[in-house]
């Protein structure tokens, strides 16, 4: 799971950032390089159901992502505007549900987000 969540954490940063490495904040619109950014969870990490759902995981600067409950608020009103009204709200009931991966899953996914970020790198 740690191969996992670094390539996807990675893979999150990089794809929100434009040809120079920069990523706008999910919730607070700062704008700094992808190194700096954290991949802020909407519904916490600890719900493995949405942990590497790409919608409840985007670029957020150090301070929206550690304060203040990560900004939900503002984290759900941008899923919303981006995704469509009741997204967030799907995420929240599907961050609820039971899911475990079983070791392939986890392999397959970590191989998926370490090519995604190769893609985007080359």
């Amino acid at each position: 799971m740690k191969a996992l969540d670094v390539a996807f954490s990675k893979w999150v940063r990089v794809s929100g950032a434009d040809h120079a490495g920069f990523a706008e904040c999910w919730t607070c619109g700062t704008t700094k390089h992808f190194s700096r950014m954290d991949a802020g969870h909407f519904q916490t990490r600890a719900k493995y159901s949405t942990r590497w759902d790409e919608r409840n995981v985007k670029p957020q600067c150090k301070h929206c992502n550690m304060t203040n409950g990560g900004h939900q608020y503002e984290f759900a009103k941008r899923l919303d505007a981006e995704f469509g009204q009741g997204t967030a709200e799907q995420v929240v009931i599907e961050s609820n549900q039971v899911r475990k991966y079983t070791t392939q899953e986890i392999v397959d996914l970590t191989a998926l987000y370490r090519r995604r970020l190769r893609d985007l790198e080359s």
